[in-house]
């Protein structure tokens, strides 16, 4: 965005009334309770082609995919007999949901 179009932007701005609009405005409810964040991680290129190709094939993106690949291994190494809270279980399923609805959006 260059500085015209901020200068543009913020002239709209400062000259419209938004009211009508923030009056219909809804709640966002889809935020992560966990924050996520990123790292960076080498392979070889055959292998990201390869989860490239299971990710456009499942309708995912490939950081969703590469993500959830992660997260499954982890969960197979927790002990079964560990007590788990009930704040881990609500982010657990937030996630989830968060997931569920990247995944719709595609």
């Amino acid at each position: 965005m260059t500085t015209a179009d901020l200068d543009a932007l913020r002239a709209h701005y400062d000259t419209t009334d938004t009211s009508a609009d923030l009056e219909k405005a809804t709640e966002d409810t889809s935020a992560v309770v966990e924050p996520m964040v990123g790292i960076t991680i080498r392979m070889p290129a055959a292998t990201l082609d390869a989860a490239r190709g299971i990710a456009r094939r499942d309708g995912v993106k490939v950081t969703a995919l590469l993500r959830e690949w992660v997260e499954q291994r982890v969960a197979d190494g927790v002990d079964d007999e560990r007590v788990v809270s009930v704040a881990d279980l609500r982010r657990l399923i937030a996630k989830s949901t968060h997931l569920a609805q990247d995944q719709e959006a595609g």
